[in-house]
């Protein structure tokens, strides 16, 4: 029987897979899930040899046959909290810079599930194993709303009048389906060499929709049919498939080391593009509606890790991995990076572990606009960014029957970075629209409203609560 407080933390755990969300910054790559295993998402991500559960295969092919039962199976959910927060310099009449003027800021919620199950058998000295699992590589869902106001003196506690919604509404993901085998043979009662084997198939269904649209109080202002909505959407799909190499050595009773080799792959990319502006004054309807069929690359990932035991009374566990992710197979203007993983596990009481742990990752995200070179002529721009992104965890396992417990991760990820602003200001100036000398919109007529590109970029500050939990039943 389950006891009421184990009663109480399902009920909680179901509750808050409607409490999560990403950042809508990255368009190509999305949000990359690190881990879906609890256990080593509690400590900092640090996973890739991992005896303890299920989901473990999924980091390391030759986890399996590291598994102490010989049947397991484990439901997982991954839900993240993520605030965004936009701004722009404010400067007083004598260009002294005052403090970042906050333009927008957005929370929103999504949440992600996936399951794993393997079988393993030991017989002398060699062992076997079979596995599968199903889960996200990588989320696209993403949310953003903007109000557009204008300049009016807001002296006597009135907003300024709203003129336009912007948004994104961005969702879908990008899920792996992985079949893991993997063999082992030991050396000796301590000594003990693994190697594991995934074949992938991945595929996701991924929208996402831009929009200005006008408010009732602008339309008013200006008059009818004379201010352009804007609708933009991609639509597209991803398949393939990628290979995936592990292993594992446990060479002494204390000591553990592992590696993964993850192969570059190229999915298809096939969709539709749509876009469309209103006409106004003397012009015609702007509109394009095209077909997608383009490469999606994933970079080459070499992962290496260990896991040491000390000499303790209370059990006591360090991990830790270094990653190595080639970028520069997918562009040109990336650098290949370094990604740092460690966390602690520690015994406290009755079997409870307590767990500690931090990652720093990097990623890498491409930009574009319109400019022009050295003879004026049109091109595009592009300007590659790399964001670093830190994350402390912790978190812990609780045992609800003799094969079946519950491990829960927690994490904080902050960071902040650079970003061009999504919607250009110049599409705000009703000027344009009308041919008129004056604005309609703007009571403040001493303002230029013009693009800012990289010139001016905004700045983006992000954090992200996130918590990991796992159902795993072994026997």
């Amino acid at each position: 029987m389950l006891s009421n407080k184990s009663l109480i933390l399902i009920c909680m755990l179901i509750l808050a897979s409607a409490l999560s969300a990403w950042s809508v910054t990255d368009t190509y790559f999305g949000n990359p899930f690190s881990t879906f295993d609890a256990r080593s998402f509690a400590m900092g991500g640090a996973g890739l040899f991992n005896s303890k559960g299920a989901f473990g295969i999924a980091d390391n092919p030759a986890n399996l046959t590291l598994m102490k039962k010989t049947l397991g199976v484990s439901a997982n959910t991954y839900l993240n909290r993520n605030e965004d927060n936009r701004s722009i310099p404010l400067y007083n009449s004598f260009d002294n810079y005052i403090d970042d003027s906050v333009y927008s800021s957005n929370i929103n919620t999504f949440d992600n599930y996936a399951p794993a199950g393997f079988y393993a058998h030991r017989f002398n000295k060699w062992g076997v194993g079979l596995g599968a699992y199903y889960k996200p590589v990588s989320s696209f869902d993403a949310n953003y709303y903007e109000e557009v106001r204008n300049n009016r003196n807001t002296d006597n506690d009135v907003y300024p009048e709203k003129i336009a919604i912007n948004e994104i509404e961005s969702e879908g993901t990008l899920n792996k389906t992985g079949i893991v085998v993997s063999g082992a043979y030991g050396l000796s009662d301590l000594i003990d060499l693994n190697l594991g084997f995934e074949y992938g198939i991945l595929a996701g269904d991924v929208k996402r929709e831009k929009s200005i649209r006008w408010t009732d109080w602008a339309i008013t202002q200006v008059g009818t049919y004379h201010l352009p909505e804007l609708t933009e959407i991609e639509d597209y799909e991803l398949s393939g498939d990628q290979f995936k190499i592990g292993a594992s050595a446990l060479l002494s009773k204390r000591f553990g080391l592992a590696a993964t080799f993850t192969a570059g792959t190229t999915l298809d990319k096939k969709g539709s593009y749509y876009y469309k502006r209103d006409a106004y004054r003397n012009t015609a309807v702007d509109s394009i509606n095209t077909a997608i069929k383009e490469d999606y690359k994933l970079p080459t990932q070499i992962r290496f890790g260990f896991v040491y035991t000390p000499r303790n009374v209370i059990r006591t566990e360090f991990n830790m991995d270094i990653e190595y992710v080639a970028y520069s197979e997918i562009h040109k203007r990336y650098d290949d990076v370094v990604n740092f993983y460690a966390g602690v596990e520690h015994q406290v009481v009755n079997f409870m572990p307590l767990r500690l742990g931090f990652q720093a990752v990097n990623n890498w995200y491409v930009t574009t606009e319109e400019g022009t070179d050295e003879n004026n002529h049109p091109v595009t721009l592009y300007h590659a960014s790399k964001i670093v992104t830190p994350m402390i965890t912790g978190g812990s396992s609780i045992k609800l029957m003799d094969n079946l417990k519950i491990d829960l991760g927690f994490g904080y990820t902050w960071r902040e970075y650079e970003a061009v602003d999504m919607f250009g200001d110049a599409y705000y100036n009703d000027k344009t629209y009308t041919g008129a000398s004056t604005y309609a919109l703007w009571p403040n007529s001493h303002i230029t409203l013009q693009d800012r590109g990289w010139e001016n970029p905004d700045k983006v500050r992000e954090n992200n609560i996130s918590l990991n939990a796992g159902l795993n039943f072994t026997w």
